[in-house]
């Protein structure tokens, strides 16, 4: 197997290791993947867009609406009509999906955290300077 097979598989198996380590908790079995990217996306942002969010998601902004829908659904969004153009609605966080969102986000860094605990704090800067990179230079 050469290099870059053995990177792409790294990848694959860290990846998958997250992924496992971020749902341990039954606090995530209520949403789903993008669901959790579309809510951290709006703590950070405050409000935003469909378009936005889909960008963000890189999905395309027909495929967001669900996902949206389903949040709204539950209490956790909400929706604000833009007072100066009436085809513009922002999406935002209700108070409870702040709660919502704090609480699963506290969570996530407990279960991600037993993933890198053997790596020394040099290991883990340097993977921070590298998958900067990579992504600085990928977009």
């Amino acid at each position: 197997m050469g290099t870059n097979e053995k990177l792409l598989s790294s990848i694959f198996d860290v990846g998958r290791l997250i992924r496992q380590k971020m749902f341990l908790d039954k606090c995530f079995t209520d949403l789903c993947h993008s669901e959790i990217e579309a809510l951290m996306f709006l703590k950070d942002s405050g409000t935003s867009t469909m378009k936005a969010i889909a960008d963000h998601l890189r999905i395309k902004p027909s495929s967001v609406t669900p996902i949206i829908d389903r949040l709204f659904k539950k209490g956790i969004l909400k929706r604000i009509a833009d007072k100066k153009d009436r085809r513009v609605t922002y999406i935002a966080l209700t108070k409870n999906g702040l709660k919502e969102i704090d609480r699963k986000h506290k969570q996530i860094h407990k279960n991600i955290k037993k993933v890198f605990i053997k790596l020394s704090e040099k290991n883990k800067q340097d993977l921070i300077k590298i998958l900067k990179k990579i992504h600085a230079e990928n977009l």
